[in-house]
C-alpha cells in the first residue's frame, strides 16, 4: 500500500461500484466542501495491471465526482492533484468486497443496491453476523432485500427509478418475471396497495399458458375469460394442476441432468443470490424453479456461489409445513362450513354484511352521495338521508355534532372491529341499520347518461314507488347556469312565467338564472299556491322522468317512451 497523488486523467470509475445511482445535489454539496477545505480523506484505487495504465476507484467515487465537477466548472486546473492510497495485488473479489463496504458505511444504497451488495458478501462465503455487522443491517431487512434480486429487470428499474414502491416490489418479487412484467403497470397504479397487490398476485388461477404438461392429461374444467384484454383460459381444479405441473418440471430435470453437469428441482422461490452465472464455456448446472402459483422457470448457466451454507439457510425463507395447494384445501372446506352455517344462523349472517359494508362504505355507497359534497344547498333527499344516518350513528358513537352519511366512512377501520360494535345491536337497529346501508348502495347505474330505459331496475323500482321528482326537486342554480340563455327563456315560456319574468332578453345571464330559481323557489314555498303557482310547480324536465325522455332521441322513440305508465304519470 503506498499513498501518492495522482491527475483525474490517471483515474477511472469502476464498472463494479455496488452504487449505481448518484446525487447531483449531494454531489455539488460536496464538491462545495472540498472547494472550501480540500479533500479531507483519501481516495482508494487498484494499481492497474498489465497493460492497464488507468487506476480504478475502489473506495471514493463521489469525492472523484465531486472533483470532476469542481475542474469542469472551472474552479480546479485539469491536472489538480488527487491524493489517493493505492492498493496492489487485490483480487478482483476484494476490490468489490471494499467497494461494497465504502458504499454501505457512508451515503446509503438505495435497496436495490444494498441487495446487491449483500449477495456480493454471500457470494464472498461471509457469514450472517459477518453480514450484519459489516452492513449495519438487521437480519429481517437483510432478508428483505435478498428478495429483490428476484424481481425481473423491468420491474428493478420501476423501483430504480420510484416508479415502484419498496413494499409493493417485495410482494412482485414472489411472481415469475412474466408474472411481474404483465402486472407492473398494475403496480405502478395507485389503485391497489401491497397487501391488495398481494392478493391479486396470489389469488390467481393458474391459466393454460403456464401448464408444461400435456393438456389432455387434465380432467377438471376450465375457465374462459372472454372479458380480459386477451382471451384467458384458467384452470378451475388448482390441485390437479398442480400435480401435473410438478411431474412435468421433474421429467425436465432429468431431461437437463442429461445435457449440463448437475440438475435440481426447486419448489418455492429461486434464490438468485445463491447463484453465480457461469463465465462462457465452463461448466454450469440448471435450477428447475416451482413456484407456489404453479409457473415452471428455469435458470440454466449457473455455478453454485461459495456462500457459507449456514448463512445460505438462515437466510432462506423456512419450509412452509404446509404447501399452498394443502393451504387452499384447509380453507375451501373451512369456508363452506362456515357459509353452511351462516344459512342457519340468519342474525350472524345479518351482522356480517353489515360490518362489511361499514368497513367498506366509501366504496359502497353510491357515487351520487360523493357528488354533493361541498354543496351551499342540501336537496330534500339528502337532507333526509343525513337524518337517518345521525340516527343510526348513534348507535356506534356517542358526538353532539352534526352528522351525515359522510361520517359512516371513519366509524370503524376494518370489517373485524366493526362486527365486534354490530353485535351488540338489536334485531330492529340492525335492521335499520342493513336497509340503510342498502338503500345508500342503489342508483342509476351509467350516471353520464340519460337512463331511458323503462326496464332498468333504478326505473322499476322508481315505477313501483311511484317517485315524482317534483317533490323533491325544483330548478336550482347548479341546473340553470348549465342552461344557455335560449334555454333558460324556454323554460320561462313552459313554465308558464311570461309575465312573472317580462322582456327575458333583456336580463343578462346570471340575472336570469337568479329571477327564475327566485320564482320557482317562491312557487314551492306558498302554503296556498294560486293557479300561476301551480303551473310553475309543475314544470319538470323530461330527463328528470322515469324513465328520462332524451330530447336528442328520434320522435318515433319518444312518443313510445311516454306510453309507459310511470312516464305519463310525471308528464
Amino acid at each position: 500500500m503506498t499513498h501518492n497523488t495522482l491527475k483525474p486523467s490517471q483515474i477511472e470509475i469502476s464498472k463494479d461500484n455496488p452504487r449505481k445511482a448518484f446525487d447531483d445535489q449531494s454531489i455539488h454539496g460536496l464538491a462545495q466542501s472540498i472547494k472550501m477545505e480540500g479533500l479531507l480523506q483519501n481516495l482508494v484505487v487498484a494499481k492497474p495491471k498489465g497493460k492497464k495504465k488507468k487506476h480504478t476507484i475502489i473506495c471514493g467515487e463521489r469525492r472523484f465526482r465531486a472533483i470532476s465537477f469542481l475542474i469542469e466548472n472551472g474552479d480546479l486546473p485539469n491536472d489538480h492533484p488527487i491524493p489517493v492510497e493505492i492498493k496492489d495485488g487485490l483480487s478482483h473479489d476484494e476490490i468489490l468486497r471494499m467497494a461494497t463496504m465504502e458504499n454501505m458505511q457512508r451515503e446509503s444504497l438505495s435497496p436495490l443496491e444494498e441487495a446487491e451488495a449483500i449477495t456480493m458478501l454471500i457470494h464472498d462465503g461471509k457469514t450472517l453476523d459477518d453480514i450484519l455487522s459489516e452492513t449495519g443491517l438487521s437480519e429481517s431487512t437483510v432478508k428483505r432485500r435478498l428478495v429483490l434480486m428476484n424481481l425481473s429487470n423491468a420491474s428493478k428499474q420501476a423501483l430504480e427509478n420510484g416508479e415502484l414502491s419498496l413494499s409493493k416490489a417485495e410482494v412482485m418479487s414472489m411472481a415469475s418475471h412474466e408474472d411481474q412484467d404483465d402486472m407492473l403497470h398494475i403496480a405502478t397504479g395507485t389503485f391497489y396497495d401491497a397487501q391488495g397487490l398481494k392478493d391479486r398476485l396470489v389469488g390467481r388461477r393458474p391459466t393454460l399458458a403456464m401448464a408444461i404438461f400435456d393438456k389432455g392429461l387434465y380432467t377438471g374444467r376450465l375457465t374462459h375469460d372472454l372479458l380480459a384484454e386477451e382471451d384467458e383460459t384458467y384452470f378451475d381444479d388448482v390441485d390437479q394442476f398442480y400435480d401435473l405441473q410438478k411431474a412435468a418440471a421433474e421429467a425436465l430435470v432429468l431431461e437437463y441432468q442429461d445435457k449440463a453437469d448437475w440438475a435440481e428441482l426447486m419448489e418455492g422461490y429461486f434464490h438468485s443470490w445463491e447463484y453465480k452465472q457461469a463465465p462462457e464455456g465452463e461448466i454450469s448446472g440448471v435450477i428447475v424453479s416451482l413456484t407456489p402459483r404453479g409457473a415452471v422457470e428455469v435458470h440454466t448457466g449457473l455455478i453454485k456461489a461459495n456462500a457459507n451454507q449456514t448463512t445460505a439457510e438462515q437466510l432462506k425463507k423456512p419450509q412452509a409445513t404446509y404447501s399452498t395447494p394443502l393451504v387452499r384445501y384447509f380453507a375451501m372446506h373451512k369456508s363452506i362450513a362456515l357459509q353452511a352455517t351462516l344459512l342457519d344462523n340468519p342474525r350472524t349472517m345479518k351482522e356480517l354484511i353489515v360490518a362489511n359494508k361499514l368497513a367498506g362504505f366509501m366504496h359502497t355507497a353510491h357515487g351520487y352521495l360523493q357528488y354533493f359534497r361541498g354543496e351551499e344547498y342540501i336537496p330534500p333527499a339528502l337532507r333526509r338521508i343525513n337524518e337517518v344516518a345521525q340516527n343510526l350513528y348513534a348507535l356506534f358513537a356517542v358526538t353532539e355534532d352534526v352528522v351525515s352519511w359522510e361520517d359512516f366512512n371513519t366509524l370503524f377501520s376494518s370489517s373485524e372491529v366493526a362486527y365486534e360494535h354490530v353485535k351488540s345491536l338489536t334485531d330492529s337497529e340492525l335492521e335499520s341499520v342493513l336497509l340503510f346501508l342498502h338503500a345508500v348502495e342503489f342508483g342509476q347505474e351509467f350516471v353520464d347518461r340519460l337512463d331511458t330505459n323503462a326496464d332498468s331496475l333504478f326505473n322499476k323500482v322508481a315505477c313501483d314507488l311511484d317517485i315524482d321528482m317534483r317533490g323533491f326537486w325544483f330548478p336550482d342554480e347548479p341546473f340553470l347556469k348549465r342552461r344557455n340563455k335560449e334555454q333558460l327563456v324556454k323554460i320561462i315560456e313552459e313554465s308558464g312565467n311570461n309575465k312573472a319574468i317580462s322582456n327575458a332578453m333583456a336580463y343578462k345571464k346570471g340575472e336570469l338564472v337568479y329571477a327564475i330559481m327566485q320564482r320557482f323557489k317562491s312557487a314551492h314555498d306558498k302554503q296556498n299556491p294560486d293557479e300561476a303557482d301551480q303551473t310553475t310547480k309543475a314544470w319538470l324536465p323530461e330527463a328528470m322522468a322515469f324513465p328520462a325522455i332524451d330530447p336528442d332521441a328520434p320522435q318515433a322513440n319518444i312518443e313510445e317512451y311516454t306510453e309507459d305508465k310511470c312516464l305519463a304519470e310525471a308528464a
